[in-house]
């Protein structure tokens, strides 16, 4: 049997998990192709207006699918205990079928760890009843997928690349059994400073680069982000930092974030505001984003306290490359003036966030 696992929404957290899991079930798990004009297209024509814009990029993947028996589209409820995913996720897939192909068959399964791990188990031995499995090849295949997620969540921590990283779980049928060994026969990389420094190069500033993992890693959506922050900078994203790290910070907070994606970046941009070496901090974010208005006021209200540049991206549908390089390179030219006028503070003795809307 062949799934279809879109490559969009929770593919960027959660497909490790699930190849893992699926592979120790002999199932095949495909992932659709990464986001092109004609997809993204067919997602704004199809989905209802009030939908944000990875909902959009979803519901053009779904609809790209060809070759395969069925889409696998889970319920992802709470994927950590005291916590929630955000409500547009909770409402998948049933928010979205009319935006799908009536061919298209789509499978889904309830995940939701605030019930506890026993819950989860039972709903995936129920629901895997339709593949013929039982509940020792499931109870198997779980602690398959969770190893693998460890694994990926590892890699991203010692530094490895988005695509660097999930290559491994996309096209590695042997992954499960030789993670730990090729995980060691690459050695962690070096910190961006210390790299400039060996080659002789001019300092570059380092910036933490905040955000859903689905906007982040989303190249077509971002118009590149990533590729022009790092030719003019060193960059950091959230996955460098540790859950642990993530979680300690949200006691600085009267009540800690229920949204567990949310819970993350504040996590790590709290890191970074702590962190000397990072000489500023943008929040990639989407127009209408709910968490989001939540947590990027929290960030930015630590940023200006802690007098760190803050940018705000705002990315929909009509974001524009001329716009978005125009912001990055304001921000950029800032962050190199602070460095060569550091003491001089503006007269309220705060530094001005630099905010923008759509680009």
């Amino acid at each position: 049997m062949k799934l279809g696992y879109p490559r969009a929404l929770t593919y960027y957290d959660y497909f490790p998990f699930w190849a893992g899991f699926f592979r120790e079930l002999d199932i095949e798990l495909v992932s659709s192709p990464p986001t092109h004009r004609t997809m993204m297209e067919v997602g704004l024509k199809k989905s209802p207006a009030d939908t944000c814009l990875p909902i959009k990029i979803l519901i053009g993947h779904l609809n790209s699918f060809t070759g395969v028996d069925a889409v696998f589209l889970p319920r992802l409820v709470s994927m950590e205990e005291g916590t929630y995913n955000c409500p547009k996720v909770l409402g998948l897939p049933e928010s979205i079928l009319g935006a799908i192909p009536p061919e298209l068959e789509v499978l889904t399964v309830d995940i939701n760890r605030r019930l506890g791990l026993r819950a989860v188990q039972k709903s995936l031995i129920q629901w895997s009843k339709c593949f013929g499995k039982n509940k020792h090849q499931v109870l198997r295949a779980l602690e398959e997928g969770e190893r693998c997620l460890h694994a990926y969540r590892e890699m991203r921590q010692q530094g490895w690349g988005f695509e660097e990283s999930m290559a491994f779980f996309e096209n590695d049928s042997d992954l499960p059994l030789e993670i730990r060994n090729r995980l060691t026969l690459k050695e962690a990389p070096k910190t961006e400073i210390d790299q400039e420094n060996e080659q002789g190069k001019e300092y570059r500033p380092t910036i933490a680069l905040l955000g859903h993992s689905y906007l982040t890693y989303e190249a077509y959506a971002n118009l590149d982000l990533l590729t022009k922050l790092e030719d003019k900078a060193n960059l950091k994203v959230i996955e460098n930092v540790s859950d642990q790290v993530a979680a300690e910070k949200q006691k600085s907070l009267q009540k800690s974030i229920f949204w567990s994606h949310s819970r993350k970046i504040y996590g790590a941009g709290e890191s970074y505001l702590e962190d000397p070496k990072v000489d500023g901090i943008i929040y990639l974010s989407c127009y209408g984003c709910g968490t989001d208005s939540l947590t990027n006021d929290l960030m930015a209200r630590r940023a200006r306290a802690r007098q760190k540049p803050y940018l705000v991206v705002t990315l929909d549908e009509h974001s524009g490359e001329a716009g978005m390089v125009t912001r990055l390179e304001a921000f950029l030219d800032m962050l190199e003036r602070r460095i060569g006028y550091e003491n001089n503070l503006p007269p309220h003795g705060e530094f001005m966030d630099c905010h923008s809307g759509p680009v």
